[in-house]
Parts: structure tokens; sequence; C-alpha cells
């Protein structure tokens, strides 16, 4: 009988800890779009490797203002399937997300078509600590350049929750 309410109370406890994390919690959902042009965001490293720095906008023409860079590197991990594996930080250098960034990663290629997924592994800046995905599709592509239009779901804590981010405990910088 004891051994049930240790289980009971250790269950509280772990709930209670969740819980009280899921308050610091900030959550971002917005669709960005990033712009790949073959022949000027990017360069080969190595065979099947490639540096990335493709431009991240607030819509999907050419009018459409950048708000960033995805900057990183990608390879071509499976040949037989056309896919590459995508390491990248999107760097966002406007907007109310300036200086922050998130750490990305997953596949792209040949999708077979279909929607493609992402994962957001970290952040800085505005977006400390993030964590979710990113769904995207590619809306159009020529010989020159695609565009991934991304549905981003990430939750974050705010950096001024966070200790030792600048701020002492009274909230004044040293």
């Amino acid at each position: 009988m004891a051994s049930y309410y240790a289980i009971a109370l250790l269950s509280m406890l772990a709930f209670s800890i969740c819980a009280g994390h899921a308050l610091d919690c900030e959550k971002l959902q917005t669709t960005l779009y990033i712009q790949q042009r073959y022949s000027q965001d990017q360069r080969a490293v190595g065979t099947d490797t490639v540096a990335i720095n493709w431009l991240v906008k607030d819509g999907p023409d050419a009018a459409a203002n950048t708000t960033g860079h995805a900057e990183g590197l990608t390879i071509h991990a499976n040949l037989a399937k056309n896919t590459w594996v995508t390491i990248m930080d999107m760097v966002f250098e406007s907007g109310s997300l300036n200086g922050s960034t998130l750490q990305v990663m997953g596949l792209h290629g040949a999708m077979n078509g279909g929607p493609g997924q992402w994962s957001v592994m970290g952040g800085t800046g505005e977006l400390t600590m993030a964590r979710g995905i990113i769904n995207y599709r590619i809306i159009q592509e020529d010989s020159a350049s695609r565009i991934f239009e991304t549905n981003m779901y990430v939750f974050y804590t705010r950096k001024e929750t966070i200790v030792g981010s600048g701020a002492t405990e009274n909230g004044l910088k040293p």
C-alpha cells in the first residue's frame, strides 16, 4: 500500500513540475518563405555537400521583405531517393525576432511531391530554448530557384525568465 501512495505522490510531483514549466512557454506560430537560389545563395564545399545562405522572406513573391537568412549545410545523404539532410540556423535580421535564431534540421528533396517537416531543436535571443516543428512544402520551383512555404509551430522560453541571461536577480544589468 505504501508503494501505491509513493507512486501517486511522485506522479503529482511530476505533473506539477511539468505544469509549472509549461506556464513559462510562449508559442510562435507563423508562416515564412525560404528562397533557395541555386547559383547565388549556396556553394559546394565538397562532393554532395553545400553551404547555404538562403533568404527568409515574409511572402512568396519578389517584392516580399527579407527577414533573415537560413545559414548552414545541406548534404546529399541518399542518392537513390535524392534526399538531402539540411542543418541550418534561421537567423532573423528584422522585425520582432531581430537578433534571434532557430536551429533547424531535417530532410528535403524528392519527398514524393508532398509536404516535408523539419525539427526545431533550439533557439537564441527572443526564441531561447526553442523546440517544435516546421511543416514545409515547395510552392515554386524552376531551373534557377525554389521557394519553400514554411509553417512554424515553435515553443520557447522568454529570455527574461532564464537565470543568467544578462540580468541580475533584481532585474538590473551589471
